[in-house]
Protein backbone atom coordinates (compact mmCIF):
# COMPACT_ATOMS: atom_id res chain seq x y z
CA UNK A 1 0.00 0.00 0.00
CA UNK A 2 1.33 3.43 -0.87
CA UNK A 3 2.01 6.12 1.42
CA UNK A 4 0.64 9.30 2.00
CA UNK A 5 1.22 11.96 -0.99
CA UNK A 6 4.08 14.14 -0.31
CA UNK A 7 4.26 17.86 -1.35
CA UNK A 8 7.38 18.31 -3.69
CA UNK A 9 9.69 20.85 -1.70
CA UNK A 10 9.57 22.86 -4.69
CA UNK A 11 6.01 22.73 -4.48
CA UNK A 12 6.09 23.38 -1.07
CA UNK A 13 8.66 26.62 -1.08
CA UNK A 14 6.44 27.80 -3.87
CA UNK A 15 2.84 27.22 -2.38
CA UNK A 16 3.68 28.29 1.96
CA UNK A 17 3.89 32.30 1.45
CA UNK A 18 1.14 32.25 -1.90
CA UNK A 19 -1.41 30.66 1.00
CA UNK A 20 -0.11 32.63 4.00
CA UNK A 21 -0.41 36.26 1.66
CA UNK A 22 -3.87 34.76 0.64
CA UNK A 23 -4.97 34.16 4.59
CA UNK A 24 -3.57 37.69 5.35
CA UNK A 25 -5.52 39.09 2.20
CA UNK A 26 -8.70 37.93 3.59
CA UNK A 27 -7.68 39.40 7.23
CA UNK A 28 -7.30 42.29 6.01
CA UNK A 29 -10.09 42.77 3.84
CA UNK A 30 -12.46 41.56 6.53
CA UNK A 31 -11.34 44.13 9.18
CA UNK A 32 -10.91 46.68 6.26
CA UNK A 33 -15.00 46.34 5.75
CA UNK A 34 -15.65 46.23 9.57
CA UNK A 35 -13.71 49.67 10.15
CA UNK A 36 -15.48 51.26 7.25
CA UNK A 37 -19.24 49.96 8.19
CA UNK A 38 -17.99 49.89 11.99
CA UNK A 39 -16.31 52.91 12.95
CA UNK A 40 -17.43 56.78 13.87
CA UNK A 41 -15.50 59.05 12.19
CA UNK A 42 -13.16 60.14 11.77
CA UNK A 43 -11.65 56.45 12.25
CA UNK A 44 -13.82 54.45 9.69
CA UNK A 45 -12.99 55.85 6.70
CA UNK A 46 -9.39 56.60 6.96
CA UNK A 47 -8.73 53.06 8.39
CA UNK A 48 -10.39 51.35 5.42
CA UNK A 49 -8.34 53.42 2.99
CA UNK A 50 -5.06 52.16 5.15
CA UNK A 51 -6.40 48.88 4.83
CA UNK A 52 -7.68 48.77 1.43
CA UNK A 53 -4.26 49.73 0.10
CA UNK A 54 -2.63 47.62 1.87
CA UNK A 55 -4.93 44.62 0.69
CA UNK A 56 -4.06 45.78 -2.53
CA UNK A 57 0.03 45.35 -1.87
CA UNK A 58 -0.82 41.97 -0.48
CA UNK A 59 -2.60 40.97 -3.41
CA UNK A 60 0.14 42.50 -5.74
CA UNK A 61 2.36 39.77 -3.63
CA UNK A 62 -0.12 37.01 -4.24
CA UNK A 63 -0.01 36.96 -7.74
CA UNK A 64 3.53 37.46 -8.10
CA UNK A 65 5.77 36.29 -4.34
CA UNK A 66 8.74 36.66 -5.78
CA UNK A 67 8.09 40.37 -6.20
CA UNK A 68 10.44 43.12 -4.48
CA UNK A 69 8.55 44.35 -1.56
CA UNK A 70 9.82 47.65 -2.21
CA UNK A 71 8.19 47.53 -5.48
CA UNK A 72 4.35 45.35 -4.52
CA UNK A 73 4.33 48.79 -2.41
CA UNK A 74 4.60 50.78 -4.84
CA UNK A 75 2.19 49.44 -7.48
CA UNK A 76 -0.14 49.22 -4.55
CA UNK A 77 0.44 52.48 -3.78
CA UNK A 78 0.02 53.38 -7.79
CA UNK A 79 -2.82 51.64 -8.13
CA UNK A 80 -4.65 53.08 -5.09
CA UNK A 81 -3.57 56.71 -6.41
CA UNK A 82 -5.27 55.93 -9.86
CA UNK A 83 -8.38 55.16 -8.03
CA UNK A 84 -8.72 57.98 -6.02
CA UNK A 85 -7.57 60.38 -8.79
CA UNK A 86 -10.17 58.71 -10.50
CA UNK A 87 -12.80 60.04 -8.84
CA UNK A 88 -11.92 63.37 -10.14
CA UNK A 89 -14.17 62.57 -13.25
CA UNK A 90 -17.98 61.32 -13.43
CA UNK A 91 -16.52 57.79 -14.53
CA UNK A 92 -16.80 56.03 -10.92
CA UNK A 93 -20.16 56.93 -10.63
CA UNK A 94 -20.90 55.76 -14.39
CA UNK A 95 -19.43 52.56 -13.34
CA UNK A 96 -21.01 52.17 -9.83
CA UNK A 97 -24.99 52.84 -11.87
CA UNK A 98 -24.11 50.18 -14.18
CA UNK A 99 -22.36 47.87 -11.83
CA UNK A 100 -23.26 48.12 -7.97
CA UNK A 101 -20.75 45.84 -7.25
CA UNK A 102 -18.06 47.74 -7.79
CA UNK A 103 -19.48 50.70 -5.80
CA UNK A 104 -17.17 50.22 -2.75
CA UNK A 105 -14.34 49.58 -4.56
CA UNK A 106 -14.42 53.40 -6.48
CA UNK A 107 -16.12 55.01 -4.07
CA UNK A 108 -18.20 58.71 -4.69
CA UNK A 109 -15.71 61.52 -3.48
CA UNK A 110 -11.99 62.56 -4.70
CA UNK A 111 -10.30 63.33 -0.89
CA UNK A 112 -6.67 64.18 -1.19
CA UNK A 113 -5.92 62.71 2.35
CA UNK A 114 -7.25 59.07 0.51
CA UNK A 115 -3.75 59.58 -1.10
CA UNK A 116 -1.66 59.84 2.30
CA UNK A 117 -3.63 57.25 3.80
CA UNK A 118 -3.00 54.90 0.64
CA UNK A 119 0.42 55.61 1.17
CA UNK A 120 0.44 54.35 4.36
CA UNK A 121 -1.53 51.80 3.65
CA UNK A 122 0.83 50.71 1.18
CA UNK A 123 3.94 50.67 2.95
CA UNK A 124 2.37 48.74 5.73
CA UNK A 125 0.87 45.97 3.18
CA UNK A 126 4.16 45.87 1.94
CA UNK A 127 6.14 45.12 5.16
CA UNK A 128 3.67 42.93 6.76
CA UNK A 129 3.52 40.51 3.19
CA UNK A 130 6.86 40.14 3.39
CA UNK A 131 7.07 39.44 7.23
CA UNK A 132 4.37 36.72 6.62
CA UNK A 133 5.58 35.46 3.46
CA UNK A 134 9.70 34.81 5.01
CA UNK A 135 8.10 33.17 7.99
CA UNK A 136 6.50 30.74 6.45
CA UNK A 137 9.02 30.42 3.78
CA UNK A 138 11.01 27.43 3.98
CA UNK A 139 14.96 28.10 4.20
CA UNK A 140 17.13 28.07 1.06
CA UNK A 141 20.48 27.47 0.83
CA UNK A 142 22.77 29.73 2.64
CA UNK A 143 23.35 33.32 1.93
CA UNK A 144 20.61 32.91 -0.79
CA UNK A 145 17.84 34.89 1.38
CA UNK A 146 17.00 38.27 -0.11
CA UNK A 147 14.92 41.30 -0.28
CA UNK A 148 11.91 39.60 -2.27
CA UNK A 149 8.80 39.00 -0.56
CA UNK A 150 9.29 35.22 -0.92
CA UNK A 151 12.80 35.73 0.73
CA UNK A 152 14.38 34.37 -2.35
CA UNK A 153 16.99 35.71 -5.38
CA UNK A 154 15.21 33.95 -8.57
CA UNK A 155 14.40 36.39 -10.76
Amino acid sequence: MPGPARVPAAWSRALAPRLALLLLALVVARVGRLAEHRLPEPFGDPLGDVLAAALVVVLVLVVRPRTRVLTAGLVGFALCAAVELLRLTPLPLALAERWPALSPALGAAFSPAGLLWSAVGAALGAVAGAAVARAVSPPGPPGRRGRRAGGSHHT
